[in-house]
């Protein structure tokens, strides 16, 4: 994933992490899923982010091969869903 796909929480992660853009991608999605069981991350606090990210971010570390392979699993499934699309456009 390149840095200009990256939205602003993910980016705020490389911030603070200084990781690639995919693990600032995975972080982000382990906050929502795994950490805060919420997709609302606009309604933390600075310091409530920070540490749901760092949460996240020890997850990932202990997990690594899992989180990785269902991220990359997830993405594959994304790409056949726009290839099927594309063709019954």
């Amino acid at each position: 994933m390149s840095v200009s796909k990256l939205g602003p929480y993910a980016k705020t992660i490389r911030g603070l992490f200084h990781c690639t853009p995919n693990e600032a991608a995975m972080i982000e999605d382990i906050m929502r899923n795994d950490v805060l069981h919420t997709v609302a991350l606009d309604r933390l606090s600075a310091d409530e982010f920070k540490t749901a990210a760092r949460k996240a971010a020890l997850l990932l570390a202990a997990n690594r091969a899992d989180y990785e392979e269902y991220h990359e699993r997830t993405r594959a499934i994304v790409a056949e869903m726009q290839v099927a699309q594309a063709k019954n456009a």
